[in-house]
């Protein structure tokens, strides 16, 4: 072991290869030092791809992306109110009144 071997946590020190594993390893022609480079080069896409994933999934973007989709669905590209939700806004209220009406006649 060298001396940063031991600053790092035990699950992540290296383990003694055993034989069996070193001779399969000769038999595919990879050496340790590929594999230990294959092996960072993986932990790094992975590290990376989870990084995206939490980004993606974090609850102030997810609130952000709805309210952001909302706005688009209620509001023209100028800022304006969509016609069809004043309208139909209008037609509920009239609807609301009429009945409110016809319940105090009767």
């Amino acid at each position: 072991m060298n001396s940063t071997d031991s600053a790092l946590p035990s699950s992540r020190q290296q383990v003694p290869m055993s034989p069996e594993i070193q001779e399969e390893i000769d038999r595919r022609g990879r050496s340790v030092a590929q594999l230990q480079r294959d092996i960072a080069a993986r932990t790094e896409r992975l590290s990376a791809n989870i990084d995206e994933l939490v980004s993606r999934v974090s609850p102030q973007r997810l609130a952000k992306d709805g309210a952001a989709g909302l706005k688009a669905s209620i509001l023209t590209d100028q800022g304006r109110p969509r016609p069809e939700l004043i309208g139909a806004l209008a037609g509920a209220a009239l609807a609301v009144g009429f009945l409110l009406w016809r319940a105090r006649r009767n």
